[in-house]
């Protein structure tokens, strides 16, 4: 197989360009379906770039919300342990706003 980008001679079995690393052979994430060419699937039609793109959206967003849940702990523990210093005013302030939903 002949690599379009540098022209070298790779084997078949061989999945990036011995020379020049470009890939020879794209894998579909959706349905592992093996071509030797990007951009759209052949047989299912997923755009890979898209499909990259919603991954590390998907990933980020998992991220921020367990960064959320982890300051929301920190934040109530803090508040609990101020507890005992302001009578627990801070601590049912808390609550009441998470409980009104803000």
């Amino acid at each position: 197989m002949q690599c379009p980008k540098c022209k070298t001679e790779n084997s078949d079995t061989l999945t990036y360009c011995v020379r020049c690393h470009t890939p020879l052979k794209y894998t579909c994430p959706s349905c592992k379906h093996v071509q030797f060419q990007g951009g759209k699937c052949e047989k299912c039609g997923v755009d890979f770039a898209k499909y990259a793109a919603m991954l590390v959206f998907q990933t980020q967003s998992n991220v921020n919300a367990q960064r959320a849940k982890a300051k929301e702990r920190g934040s109530v523990w803090k508040k609990l342990l101020m507890a005992p210093l302001d009578g627990g005013i801070s601590l049912v302030v808390h609550f009441v706003k998470k409980l009104r939903g803000r």
